[in-house]
């Protein structure tokens, strides 16, 4: 039994190792998930804010170029330079539009584009003046006053121009450039200790399974063996269980051959002594004073005894030789049967038998079953001789899911600290003065009961009655 409790811990020991080393692996590859998810959320912010700042670069580039377009086309009046101007012009608002969609997560640079925005106008506004200075005028020389308007960024602002205006929004980006630059720096740094650690880790859960998995081939290979070691002892267990078993059947068999032939061979002298005290009590009785013919009764009385002892210890041998035959049996009828049978071997008692008028059928060997009743309720009989009111009662209930089969009297009872002397032979519990018996009665109902995969027990109260119960199997 501790071979397999040691497996068994052994087993539920690793399947907690096992559970453990998978809950952290899996703890370290969501680490490794989360550190990988930050440091790429944060390279997504990081390139996001290059983007914006690029988009910044470009739209001062694109007023730079509408101004250049511009003054070129009021020097030399070239349509070419026109339509690069107005080329630039829109491109001005597209790249403005597209700066404005790259911050609307950021609120405080939301607040700087609508300045940002008025003032590219201002400064486009006072572009277009002068480009339409010079439609007007084709061939005509621009004015000193005309051509600052065009020249400047000043209109209306004093120094306050759209590059300065482009270059506070490009200070808060390269502020969260810087910000997030760092965050890239600390999530690669996290992300590589993590990988760092978890590459660790599993590694060393790696070689703990190969030294454990050795130790359990180890082990498992120790249990084979111990395995194989116990098979054969049970192997060698139940042969000499077979032979010790081939061994008692047949010491039985010679025994009760035995008993038989011991039984059988006894009566022939015992009939001898009962015939020839008998022919000397009548035929020289007269001549015997009383306490020799007393003596005579005395010898007969235990030729008498000793027939019925022989008769009880043949009716026990062929119990156990005869075969079993089961067949369906109304235990209420053989009861009755057995009722009518004592109460006609004393007509003079006064005892009510209750048995059910309803079948009781069982699957039984009757003709067995008929001496189990006999020395049960004669039994019963016997113990309620001294009752002014005997009753005796048999019948049945359910019990786990078997009937169990009782025969109750109210007669002389017994103590129940002997009650384990009951089913042994020649084992009594009252003397043989209160109550004739040969003690051979329970023995050979216990076996009957036990050939028929049945098991028997009593409860009892002295001078109060005694109930026997059995069972007799599927």
């Amino acid at each position: 039994m501790e071979v397999p409790l040691i497996v068994s811990m052994r087993a539920f020991g690793y399947r907690l190792a096992y559970i453990g080393a998978v809950l952290i692996v899996l703890l370290n590859s969501w680490l490794a998930y989360r550190s990988l998810r930050i440091f790429a959320a944060s390279q997504q912010w990081q390139t996001h804010t290059l983007e914006t700042l690029t988009a910044c670069e470009q739209l001062v580039a694109e007023i730079r170029t509408a101004e250049g377009a511009a003054r070129g086309y009021v020097l030399q009046a070239d349509p070419f330079l026109e339509k690069q101007y107005n080329d630039a012009v829109n491109q001005v608002w597209d790249t403005f539009e597209y700066v404005r969609k790259l911050t609307e997560d950021n609120p405080s640079q939301q607040a700087r584009l609508p300045r940002v925005r008025e003032r590219i106008q201002a400064r486009l506004t006072s572009i277009e003046i002068g480009v339409q200075l010079r439609k007007a005028q084709p061939t005509a020389a621009l004015t000193p006053d005309q051509l600052s308007i065009m020249m400047t960024d000043q209109y209306q602002y004093g120094d306050f121009t759209a590059a300065y205006a482009i270059t506070q929004v490009e200070g808060e980006e390269r502020r969260l450039l810087k910000w997030r630059d760092s965050q890239v720096t600390s999530a690669r740094r996290s992300a590589y200790t993590t990988f760092g650690v978890a590459t660790g880790l599993n590694l060393l859960f790696l070689i703990l399974a190969f030294h454990f998995l050795g130790k359990e081939v180890a082990a498992r290979d120790r249990i084979t063996a111990q395995a194989e070691e116990i098979q054969a002892l049970a192997t060698d267990l139940e042969k000499r269980v077979r032979e010790r078993t081939h061994e008692l059947e047949t010491s039985n068999q010679e025994l009760e051959a035995f008993s038989y032939s011991v039984s059988h061979d006894l009566r022939a002298p015992l009939r001898t002594i009962d015939g020839f005290s008998l022919a000397l009590y009548e035929d020289f009785g007269d001549r015997l004073d009383d306490q020799g013919r007393d003596y005579i009764h005395r010898v007969r009385s235990g030729v008498q005894r000793m027939g019925q002892l022989i008769d009880a210890l043949l009716q026990l041998s062929r119990v156990t030789r005869t075969d079993l035959v089961r067949e369906t049996t109304d235990l209420a009828e053989v009861a009755r049967s057995v009722a009518a049978d004592l109460k006609a071997s004393d007509p003079d008692r006064n005892v009510r038998f209750e048995i059910p008028g309803t079948p009781m059928l069982a699957q039984a060997d009757p003709r067995l079953l008929r001496i189990a009743l006999e020395n049960l309720m004669g039994n019963a009989f016997k113990f309620t001789a001294k009752t002014p009111n005997a009753v005796i009662r048999f019948g049945s209930y359910l019990g786990d899911g078997v009937n169990v089969y009782f025969i109750r009297d109210n007669g002389a009872g017994f103590d129940m600290r002997y009650a384990d002397r009951l089913f042994t032979a020649f084992q009594r519990l009252h003397g043989d003065r209160d109550f004739k018996g040969s003690g051979i009665g329970l023995a050979t109902t216990l076996r009957i009961v036990r050939r028929h995969q049945g098991r028997i027990w009593a409860e009892a109260t002295e001078d109060q009655g005694a109930t026997f119960y059995f069972t007799l199997g599927s």
